[in-house]
C-alpha cells in the first residue's frame, strides 16, 4: 500500500468488466490501496478497443469472458500497437489452458479473482510494477535514440571492456560499423603499449575518482592511426562511458604516440 511518504506517479487505468458492482468494488479498493491509480471502465471488446484508440492509458486491466468476446481478443489488438503495454488478466476463469493462452498472446501479467481483499491488493502492486516498468524501458529507449542522433562519438563499455553501445560517429573513429562494434573488447582497437596504459594506469584512475580525460592512439580497422582526446567516466556497474572530444590521423611520418594520461 502507498503510505503517502513520497509522491507516486498517476496510473490512468482502463479496467475491462462487463460486471459492474465487480467493477465497482475493483475502483473501490484501488483507490484505498493506491489512490493514485486512476480507474476507467469499460464493459465490451468494442468498447475498450474504441476507448483505448482514443484516449491515452497506462495500463489495462482485463477479465477474459466479455459480452462479445474474451479478454485475449483485446489483449492481441493493444499488442499490435504495443508490444510492451501492461495488460493484467484479472478473470474468475481460472484453467490452465486459459493462462496458456494469455502467456502465449503476450499478457503481462495473469491473476485470478479471489475472494477478499488481498487479490486487489496484488492487483495493485503487479499494476505499478508493471507500469514502473514499462516507463523506465522506454525512457532508455528514447535516451538511446538521443545518444544515436548525438554527434559527439559516445559508447558505452560493460565491466568486462565489451562494448554495449556505440553511435554511428564513435564507430567511424575506430573506421568501422557501430553493429561490428557491439561486443567487441576495447583493446581491439590500441597498440600493446596503449592497451598497458589504460590497464595500469588509466582504468585504476576512472575507477578511484570516477572520470579521466586525455589522448590515446587508436589502431583504426583500415590500416591507419588516430589520435584521440577521450574522457572516461565510470558507471556503477564497472563499466565505463566514453566521450570522444576529438580525434585526427596520425600521418606516417609523425611516429605513433602513447598519448598522456
Amino acid at each position: 500500500m502507498h503510505d503517502g511518504t513520497e509522491p507516486t506517479a498517476t496510473i490512468r487505468l482502463l479496467h475491462v468488466e462487463d460486471d459492474p458492482a465487480f467493477a465497482d468494488l475493483t475502483a473501490t479498493y484501488l483507490d484505498r490501496i493506491d489512490a493514485p491509480i486512476d480507474h476507467e471502465g469499460a464493459r465490451t471488446v468494442a468498447e475498450a478497443g474504441d476507448r483505448f484508440d482514443e484516449e491515452p492509458f497506462d495500463a489495462v486491466v482485463c477479465d477474459y469472458d466479455l459480452p462479445d468476446g474474451n479478454g485475449i481478443d483485446f489483449l492481441e489488438r493493444v499488442r499490435d500497437i504495443d508490444p510492451e503495454f501492461p495488460f493484467v488478466l484479472f478473470t474468475g476463469k481460472g484453467s490452465e489452458e486459459v493462462a496458456s493462452e494469455a502467456i502465449t498472446a503476450g499478457v503481462t501479467d495473469y491473476l485470478q479473482k479471489g475472494g477478499g481483499a488481498d487479490q486487489f491488493e496484488m492487483l495493485a502492486n503487479r499494476l505499478r510494477n508493471a507500469v514502473e516498468r514499462h516507463r523506465l524501458g522506454r525512457q532508455v529507449e528514447r535516451s538511446i535514440a538521443a545518444l544515436e542522433a548525438a554527434s559527439e562519438p559516445i559508447g558505452i563499455l560493460g565491466a568486462d571492456g565489451t562494448y554495449l553501445f556505440a553511435n554511428e560517429a564513435y564507430a567511424s573513429v575506430y573506421g568501422t560499423e557501430r553493429e561490428t562494434l557491439i561486443g567487441t573488447h576495447w583493446e581491439r582497437f590500441y597498440p600493446d603499449d596503449e592497451v598497458d596504459r589504460f590497464t595500469e594506469d588509466i582504468l585504476p584512475i576512472v575507477t578511484e575518482e570516477g572520470y579521466w580525460t586525455g589522448e590515446a592512439t587508436v589502431d583504426s580497422v583500415d590500416g591507419g592511426r588516430v589520435r584521440e582526446r577521450l574522457v572516461l567516466t565510470h558507471t556503477t556497474d564497472g563499466g565505463h562511458v566514453c566521450i570522444v572530444r576529438g580525434a585526427e590521423p596520425i600521418s606516417d611520418d609523425s611516429g605513433g604516440s602513447n598519448g598522456s594520461a
